[in-house]
């Protein structure tokens, strides 16, 4: 019984589906594909930016690690001179 209504709303959905999206079955129309190409480029973009923020992040780091380095450095020598 439940299974013959969720077969017959299935149904009714697949035939609103056709009705509102025709091109699934054939080509889509040229704004369709337009839309799909403005997508992908913003989804480029968007990785793109994410890893440019990664990158920048990642080389403050070092730069950090480096200063911090030589600071180190800096002070092993002045106290081992001091001694």
């Amino acid at each position: 019984m439940i299974y013959s209504i969720r077969v017959f709303l299935w149904g009714i959905v697949s035939e609103l589906e056709y009705q509102l999206y025709p091109w699934k079955t054939t080509s889509p129309p040229e704004w369709v594909k337009s839309e799909q190409k403005i997508e992908e480029n913003y989804y480029q973009n968007f990785n793109d930016d994410w890893l440019k923020a990664h990158d920048d992040k990642i080389n403050r780091l070092q730069s950090e690690m480096i200063w911090v380095q030589q600071e180190i450095h800096r002070l092993h020598v002045h106290n081992s001179t001091n001694q």
